[in-house]
């Protein structure tokens, strides 16, 4: 499974939780020290996908469910 795809999923399971980087750097998320690039990617390459705050002073991600059932509707996903 691509990075992506890990970070999308988990995501898709907990959709109320915010994500770090430091989720996708363990098991069962792993995705390893490019978690943070990753996230980035996604955020830019989906505009409106994703939730964003600050946890501390790291940024934590959600996803917004409403854009991903649009966006899936659509094939984009």
């Amino acid at each position: 499974m691509k990075q992506y795809e890990i970070i999308l999923n988990a995501m898709l399971e907990n959709p109320t939780k915010w994500f770090t980087a430091k989720d996708f750097q363990q098991e069962p998320y792993f995705v390893g020290y490019e978690a943070t690039a990753r996230m980035s990617e996604l955020k830019t390459r989906y505009i409106g996908l994703f939730n964003e705050k600050k946890i501390g002073r790291f940024r934590a991600l959600s996803l917004n469910t409403e854009v991903y059932n649009e966006l899936k509707e659509k094939g984009e996903l």
